[in-house]
């Protein structure tokens, strides 16, 4: 009886030591997971919602060509509601979660400086298109910026203003966060610096100020010749519409924090002639650009915006360093230092110091619609 039972035993060791080892093609041709971590709903929910489907269209795309070694890619989605409370928690679901191998997010500065500890302790990459300059500090160095910083953005804004757009007498008007108050004193450094003035400063709450005519009472009386409001689209068309309703005839410039079609829609015609930052227009191509745009349209009946174009760049970065080094978090990690040059539908893409090396564009609002604008930088 001793013997049967011993014999027995050891046939279901053996069994279960074939399953195990037939399992290793079962786990090969699992899921790969990416996860997106945005605005899904809130004020900023148009940005957050339009990078997961350009995130989607570039898995769908590798998907629909047989996956990455026969996996199919899957995407889990986090909603961060554009709140700094909030993305921590998302963070830590999806550190802690060993199927997730990079993170595409978050979208606000504030959400991803309070989450970006938590994904370094679990040494995941991220790709973010947030731009507050202290994200990158080198203290997160499995944290990859896709966008320039936002000190980048507001001297190359106040260069444009006074150099190109003979602009002297600037006010600003600016969100108070981490992401507006970085561009104001960085925009006020950089006009100064060049000999102009800045002479009004007023400041407003995201998701709160809708009435502006105090601010913009104020920067009436001073006369200034530019407005640039550091902040983003839906604060930004109320603005506009105010402005004129002040009779504040005035240019008003902003960051890539607008550049939505969303702008168009909340703000008609007042925000007609705005000028603004950008890194990525469809009649602005690159390798595989028109393939982009046209498949976009196609699935979703819109046009792709500035940050759709980063996100795709950033899932077909994600994806290129799946197929290169492996389903790791480390092989990641591993080819987004040392990328150079990839065919970005947005532009080349190669990462210093883990910021991208790009340049900026400018776009404006012409006849209802957001186009390259005829002034460029350093033009």
């Amino acid at each position: 009886m001793k013997k049967r039972g011993i014999i027995a035993v050891l046939l279901v060791l053996t069994m279960i030591f074939l399953s195990a080892c037939g399992s290793s093609d079962s786990a090969n041709s699992s899921k790969i997971y990416i996860a997106s971590a945005n605005p899904m709903t809130g004020d900023s929910a148009q940005f957050g919602d339009m990078k997961v489907k350009a995130i989607q269209l570039a898995i769908d795309e590798v998907n629909a060509a047989g996956g990455i070694n026969g996996r199919q890619l899957e995407l889990i989605v986090g909603d961060d509601t554009g709140n700094p409370k909030e993305a921590p928690n998302v963070a830590q679901k999806f550190a802690s979660d060993d199927r997730i191998l990079a993170v595409i997010g978050h979208w606000n500065s504030s959400c991803t400086l309070a989450a970006r500890g938590i994904y370094e302790a679990a040494q995941i990459p991220v790709i973010t298109d947030s731009v507050n300059k202290a994200i990158t500090d080198g203290t997160t160095p499995h944290m990859f910026r896709i966008s320039l910083t936002d000190t980048t953005q507001a001297q190359n804004l106040a260069q444009y203003a006074y150099n190109q757009l003979g602009k002297r007498k600037a006010a600003i008007l600016f969100t108070a966060n981490d992401f507006g108050t970085g561009l104001k004193e960085d925009f006020t450094d950089e006009f100064i610096k060049l000999g102009g003035e800045i002479v009004a400063s007023e400041t407003y709450f995201e998701g709160q100020s809708k009435d502006f005519s105090p601010q913009l009472t104020k920067i009436k009386a001073q006369n200034p010749d530019v407005l640039f409001v550091a902040g983003y689209y839906v604060e930004t068309a109320l603005i506009a519409q105010q402005s004129k309703s002040l009779g504040l005839d005035i240019q008003i410039i902003g960051t890539e924090g607008i550049s939505s079609d969303e702008l168009v829609k909340l703000g008609g015609e007042a925000v007609e002639g705005i000028k603004f930052a950008a890194f990525f227009h469809p009649d602005i191509e690159f390798p595989g650009t028109k393939e982009f745009v046209e498949a976009f349209r196609a699935k979703y009946n819109k046009e792709p915006d500035n940050y759709s174009a980063l996100a795709y760049d950033s899932a077909k970065l994600i994806i290129e360093g799946i197929k290169q080094n492996g389903a790791t978090r480390e092989g990641i990690t591993k080819y987004l230092n040392e990328v150079k040059d990839f065919p970005g539908v947005a532009g080349p893409i190669s990462f210093e110091n883990n910021e991208v090396t790009r340049g900026i564009i400018i776009l404006t609002v012409k006849n209802g619609k957001i186009v390259p604008d005829d002034i460029q930088l350093n033009k």
